[in-house]
């Protein structure tokens, strides 16, 4: 049976890049992106790989893996959205512990669909697939 989470009133929306980041000179999008949120009522949290776009990737897949599994884990942070999609997150998805994965949403779309599925059929937890910030 499918599970979906509660976005709460205020919430906190973490924004990490498991596929690609951002390049600098796009860097203002994500400070537009806070400014809009904020104005919104939602706070917003970034991971350094939003800030980060080389080769097609924000980072490592490790790296990616990592951040994306502490602010999946993070209580603080109800929701997550990456800055867009890519092209390499099929590297990431071995090294996520669907196991601890709790009941919140991702929102993607794009290259992010692959770890939407994952999450969806190991979990049974809904995730949404749309336009991201």
């Amino acid at each position: 049976m499918i599970q979906y989470p509660n976005l709460p009133d205020q919430a906190t929306l973490g924004v990490t890049a498991p596929s690609s980041g951002v390049p600098e000179p796009l860097h203002h999008l994500l400070h537009e992106v806070k400014s809009s949120m904020k104005q919104k009522g939602y706070r917003t949290t970034f991971g350094d790989t939003a800030w980060t776009q080389t080769k097609s990737k924000s980072a490592s897949a490790i790296k990616r893996a990592k951040e994306f599994e502490e602010m999946i884990l993070d209580e603080s942070i109800d929701a997550i959205i990456p800055p867009w999609g890519g092209e390499l997150l099929i590297e990431v998805l071995e090294h996520i512990d669907f196991s601890r994965i709790p009941q919140k949403w991702l929102l993607g779309y794009s290259d992010t669909s692959a770890l939407l599925l994952s999450i969806t059929l190991k979990t049974g937890i809904a995730q949404l697939m749309a336009q991201t910030l």
